[in-house]
């Protein structure tokens, strides 16, 4: 069976123009000056849109992981090493996600303890999210 015939085309590339959308803004905000950006109100523009990314990235893997391998994983951090294990994404991908979704569970639930400090240096692993993006892509066949 073809993979554009059992995953949902439509959802998957709706959530890659969201996860565009945040990673391009994500990239605006990697241009500022660390101690600029982390004295101002973009800091939470930053948070933000990591969280975004995060749940996004979410829940592409819940839809591939169900859908692909019709299993459905116990955690987040979980849906990743289930597309790694299918081949889909590389083990150092699945790292970054499962980093990126341990990342999410700190924001959504202990938002006081929120180092921006780390979150700032997240901005130097964009690039290994642009990657899951691509493989996405490729999956479904989209250039």
């Amino acid at each position: 069976m073809k993979n554009d015939l059992v995953l949902n085309k439509d959802k998957i590339l709706k959530l890659i123009g969201l996860f565009d959308e945040a990673l391009t803004e994500l990239y605006s905000l990697k241009q500022i000056d660390k101690d600029t950006l982390l004295k101002s109100r973009d800091k939470y523009a930053m948070e933000h849109l990591f969280y975004r990314l995060a749940m996004i990235s979410i829940d592409i893997c819940f839809h591939i992981a169900s859908r692909l391998q019709r299993r459905v994983p116990e955690t987040y951090k979980d849906c990743f090493s289930v597309l790694n294990e299918a081949g889909i994404i590389s083990t150092a991908t699945k790292r970054k996600l499962a980093e990126l979704a341990g990342l999410r569970n700190l924001i959504a639930h202990v938002y006081w303890d929120i180092d921006y400090d780390k979150l700032y240096n997240y901005l130097n692993k964009l690039t290994q999210l642009e990657n899951f993006r691509n493989t996405v892509l490729n999956l479904i066949k989209v250039g």
